[in-house]
């Protein structure tokens, strides 16, 4: 990683950078010797060395009744992100109250590219519902393509998560994964591929409703209470529906 990037990251803007890393570099130097080596202005330099001592990283002097720069040890960097951890840690309550502040506006999380779907069920992992109501297509069985994990399913059961699951006539979710719904903690419902063969699946668990567009290679999350639970309602139904008419 750069320099200057490292220090764009812990909060040092681009001249600020600039200006500590020619303090670093030169010793104790006046500003207009600093504003040379950084190539800036002096009074430029000057407003931001004042800045920097208050900051903790450079220090001031005066030689033969001149003031004169120099750059703190760069371990002085640690501190400042340790006392910048610390004070994120205190403000986290509040942070966090926040973010959680209203709880009917939906939250909305949007992937796209490969490994967007992976996202989608690793959410459901590390939220760990005791059931996934999900609406299945084929396409999740195209790993490669969409960088998914070929043992989510064992995941899901190691996890102790149950599902239902709703396939098409005819898919692998009918042949192979409905002979073992015992193990993979499941109930499959197979309806007639005519009427039941979609290119998206739909997982509704917790507050969440998750859609994974295989055809187009993204995936989108909505955690609200109200629409997960009218999706389940919805699911509900068709559930039943597919039970009276299921292969």
């Amino acid at each position: 990683m750069q320099l200057d990037r490292l220090l764009n990251q812990i909060g040092f803007s681009k001249n600020e950078a600039r200006v500590y890393m020619a303090a670093l570099e030169s010793g104790p130097s006046s500003a207009q010797d600093l504003a040379e080596r950084a190539q800036l202005p002096r009074t430029t330099v000057y407003s931001i060395l004042e800045h920097l001592v208050e900051r903790g990283v450079v220090g001031k002097t005066a030689k033969q009744g001149k003031t004169r720069f120099l750059a703190d040890p760069p371990e002085k960097l640690l501190s400042i992100l340790n006392d910048l951890r610390v004070q994120v840690e205190k403000s986290l309550p509040q942070l966090e109250a926040i973010y959680n502040k209203s709880e009917t506006k939906p939250k909305i999380y949007f992937y796209e590219g490969k490994g967007a779907i992976r996202k989608a069920f690793d959410d459901t992992l590390q939220v760990r519902p005791e059931e996934i109501l999900m609406w299945n297509t084929d396409l999740y069985f195209d790993f490669e393509r969409y960088g998914l994990d070929k043992h989510y399913i064992d995941n899901r059961v190691e996890l102790n998560i149950h599902a239902k699951r709703i396939a098409g006539e005819g898919s692998v979710w009918h042949t192979r994964n409905k002979p073992r719904d015992i193990q993979e903690l499941s109930e499959t419902v197979v309806v007639p591929k005519k009427i039941f063969w979609p290119g998206i699946e739909v997982n509704i668990y917790a507050n969440k409703v998750v859609f994974m567009n295989f055809a187009e290679n993204n995936s989108v999350i909505i955690e609200s209470k109200a629409i997960a639970d009218s999706m389940r309602q919805a699911y509900q139904l068709s559930w039943i529906g597919a039970k009276t008419i299921q292969i």
